[in-house]
């Protein structure tokens, strides 16, 4: 049954709801490369504009983490910060402070003597290369990750470890998992109240992060494959997915389970949403698939599953290509060297090449169970934080 948020995006004169022009619009506005992205990037920096600045500071142990400069780094690079943060020094208080202009941010970025820990600048490639000073590490703002697609799905799924081909054979056995298209608005319906919305509640709480429905309904499905994998013949888990190109890229955009259940988590259901998409990419003449966005930081789980597709990483193509981060370390205590030593990153090198680093001390080992490498990744740093705090 359709809701009425269905009924209204379908044209049924809701002058609240943008029509497919403006939803298109703001489509390429936020995702779209040449002169889009360029467009939105100077308009994301333009003079007197006032940027965000908002405080995380743990109660157990001394550490505080402040973000200050564009908004899209409160939902984008601090939560995962702020929870390494709360895994090393225990409960975390967020406070913000009022925006400020540009030039009041780069007085603080560029002074040691604040209250904060580590700062984290959110700006353009020009204005963090301005910021570099000693103990910082500029990061990319977000990085893609990219699948070239072979003709034949067995060439493809050896690129995943056997290990892991061998699992999901048999859970896929074991569950009856199958693939399922939707190609009615009715199909969308279900699949964005009731498997993806969901979802994102359950992973990020107040910072979910999605495209809206008439996004979802006319540049997305409109314009793209809406996939189920179903177990015994119910649906269980999706991804609804855009073709570009001519149908030579497909690009993940959402994805969920069944009401955001953790159960499809364990049962491996949420994987097979990737290796089932990948057989429906090689059938259907896909030349690219595009996994999507990521945080700069490999530790994160859904990298680390996709990492074993062995995608290419790289820059976004849209205005996040333009976009860094600066961290700054400010104070050498224990609980920012158990962050930093929790935290591996990617980072940009002095040629602009992405890299990995991960840091270590005499106390802290270098942690086994995170992998960061991957195509596109040119290099593996180990810093020492010993040498890092006498620089």
């Amino acid at each position: 049954m359709l809701t009425n948020q269905t009924r209204w995006s379908l044209g049924h004169g809701n002058p609240l709801v943008p029509s497919r022009w403006h939803a298109t619009a703001r489509y390429r506005w936020s995702t779209a490369s040449g002169f889009w992205a360029h467009a939105h990037q100077r308009w994301a920096s333009r003079p007197g504009r006032r940027y965000v600045h908002r405080v995380g500071t743990a109660t157990d142990r001394p550490l505080s983490v402040t973000y200050q400069g564009f908004p899209e780094g409160l939902t984008y690079v601090l939560p995962y910060l702020l929870d390494r943060q709360r895994a090393v020094a225990g409960p975390v208080t967020v406070s913000d402070q009022p925006p400020l202009p540009w030039r009041e941010l780069r007085r603080r970025a560029a002074a040691a003597d604040g209250e904060t820990d580590i700062l984290v600048t959110g700006c353009s490639a020009s204005r963090a290369n301005t910021l570099l000073v000693r103990r910082s590490l500029l990061l990319p703002f977000r990085v893609r990750l990219l699948l070239d697609v072979e003709p034949n799905l067995d060439a493809m799924l050896a690129r995943v470890s056997g290990d892991e081909r061998r699992q999901f054979h048999k859970l896929c056995s074991r569950h009856d998992w199958r693939l399922e298209t939707g190609g009615e608005v009715s199909d969308l319906d279900f699949f964005y109240r009731r498997i993806h919305q969901p979802t994102m509640s359950a992973r990020h709480g107040e910072v979910a992060r999605s495209a809206d429905w008439p996004t979802a309904l006319w540049c997305l499905f409109r314009n793209g494959v809406l996939l189920f994998v179903t177990e015994g013949g119910k649906r269980v888990a999706g991804a609804l997915c855009r073709l570009d190109d001519g149908g030579a890229t497909l690009r993940m955009r959402l994805l969920g389970v069944l009401d955001g259940d953790r159960e499809h988590y364990r049962s491996g259901a949420f994987k097979a949403v990737y290796f089932l998409t990948l057989d429906w990419a090689v059938h259907h003449g896909v030349r690219l698939l595009d996994f999507s966005g990521q945080d700069p930081f490999p530790g994160q789980g859904v990298f680390q599953f996709k990492r074993r597709f062995h995608p290419t990483v790289v820059l976004p193509a849209d205005h996040y290509g333009g976009r860094r981060v600066l961290l700054r370390i400010l104070r050498d205590t224990a609980p920012v060297r158990d962050l930093l030593a929790a935290t591996p990153m990617f980072v940009l090198d002095p040629d602009g090449q992405l890299a990995a680093v991960r840091f270590v001390d005499r106390t802290h080992s270098q942690r086994s169970n995170i992998r960061v490498m991957s195509p596109g990744i040119r290099d593996n740093h180990t810093i020492d934080l010993d040498e890092f705090f006498d620089l």
